[in-house]
């Protein structure tokens, strides 16, 4: 009778065992495996909940987005050979220098606007003072024309 008692003891440790594990956290102790050449040494690797699940950090975003970009059914952890710590960052900044070169751009051509502006305005002033020049000429031709007649 004890022995059936500790064989019946044997066998629900056993199942309460693999039952328990198959509620595991771990939902793909595969890629966990394999991102360990990289790096990886729980799931916070790629995820922001040491149980892994929802919620990536960079590297994990960036997986998400190269299986996005290879158009692929699932993540493969053998990217991450390819993962270049701080690249969301790199990217980020390469917007930014674009942003701040085109913003200059548009600096430089306001400032040359402004210049052709000014050149414009010294231009009328300039037809105005001829305008004015010419008058002067044409009441000194007549005034000289006068006299003789």
């Amino acid at each position: 009778m004890a022995i059936k008692l500790i064989k019946l003891s044997i066998a629900v440790v056993v199942i309460a065992g693999a039952a328990g594990s198959s509620f595991s956290t771990k939902a793909y102790p595969a890629f966990l495996r394999k991102a360990q050449k990289f790096g990886a040494k729980n799931c916070l690797y790629c995820h922001k909940q040491p149980t892994g699940g929802e919620g990536w950090n960079e590297r994990g975003e960036w997986l998400i987005a190269e299986k996005e970009r290879r158009k692929a059914d699932a993540v493969d952890p053998e990217w991450l050979a390819d993962y270049k710590e701080g690249a969301k960052k790199d990217a980020e900044n390469k917007e930014e220098a674009k942003k701040d070169a085109e913003n200059k751009e548009g600096v430089k051509k306001d400032a040359e606007n402004k210049e052709g502006v000014k050149k414009d305005a010294e231009n009328k002033e300039g037809a105005k003072k001829d305008a004015g020049n010419k008058e002067e000429n044409k009441e000194e031709s007549k005034k000289k024309e006068k006299p003789n007649q």
